[in-house]
């Protein structure tokens, strides 16, 4: 049992139809019920019998036979089965992989990973984006060209901006600090699932399902992922040391890091 934070649909509805592409719509159950009879009776003319309040006498009569009778009834019910996000999801989660090592092997495998703890990457410029996206500015003039629609512009500019989320995975099981790199497509309305926020994805740990798409340089990944990625030194930082203009941690650039292509982040559940 799981419950989905975020899924990109598209991709989880073709992978599901790649795996098996027959969705059960209902399910038809039919109830048949048969009981018989059987007897058996003898005829005869041996002796007589009086007729109560008449005092007459008639000779006994009896059958000699077998009786034989059946009944049978039918009963039909038919389920309507509900196909949904987590309906689809289910077939993906039972075929990925569960790993403790990423490595060349695993590319293009599809994988799960349980008890990842994930941190927003660029939350600064989701701000940002997500301000203009919100429709929050209207209509500007421009010269020479008169109103301009700030938002439908926007929009355009900001279509491949995307959330960027940092995984530390379990050390046990990996046998050391492995980090993954996700990215999820920024939209104008909320992209999680079952009215959860981005934040929720940083509170406790989290199941990532997806595509193993290989090992990378943080520098070059953060080249890659989105244009909101903030341009860094080529210097390599020491872990730990703080930017004075932004108070933040800088990452050692030249760090190993895996990048998943993903499908899903969910919480697994258990009665």
């Amino acid at each position: 049992m799981f419950n989905i934070y975020y899924i990109n649909y598209a991709k989880a509805y073709e992978i599901a139809m790649l795996l098996d592409n027959k969705i059960l719509e209902q399910i038809t159950k039919e109830h048949n019920a048969e009981g018989g009879i059987t007897g058996v009776a003898e005829t005869g003319t041996g002796g007589m019998t009086e007729i109560p309040l008449v005092g007459r006498y008639l000779p006994k009569l009896s059958l000699n036979g077998e009786l034989t009778g059946s009944k049978s009834s039918k009963v039909i019910d038919t389920v309507k089965v509900i196909t949904t996000k987590s309906t689809i999801l289910d077939v993906i989660y039972k075929k990925a992989k569960e790993v403790s090592k990423l490595s060349d092997r695993t590319v293009g495998n599809l994988i799960k990973i349980r008890n990842v703890s994930l941190e927003i990457e660029n939350e600064n410029d989701i701000l940002g984006a997500k301000t203009f996206l919100s429709g929050a500015f209207g209509d500007i003039a421009v010269d020479g060209i008169g109103n301009v629609n700030l938002p439908t512009l926007l929009e355009v500019l900001f279509k491949d901006s995307a959330y960027i989320l940092e995984g530390v995975l379990p050390e046990k099981r990996f046998g050391g600090t492995e980090k993954i790199v996700i990215k999820i497509p920024m939209q104008a309305e909320n992209e999680m699932e079952n009215q959860y926020s981005l934040s929720d994805l940083e509170i406790g740990k989290v199941t990532i399902i997806g595509i193993y798409r290989g090992c990378f340089k943080r520098k070059e990944l953060n080249k890659k992922l989105s244009r909101f990625v903030k341009n860094q030194d080529e210097t390599v930082e020491d872990v730990g040391i703080e930017s004075d203009e932004e108070n933040v941690v800088k990452k050692a650039l030249d760090d190993n890091i895996h990048y998943i292509d993903v499908i899903s982040i969910v919480q697994d559940i258990s009665f």
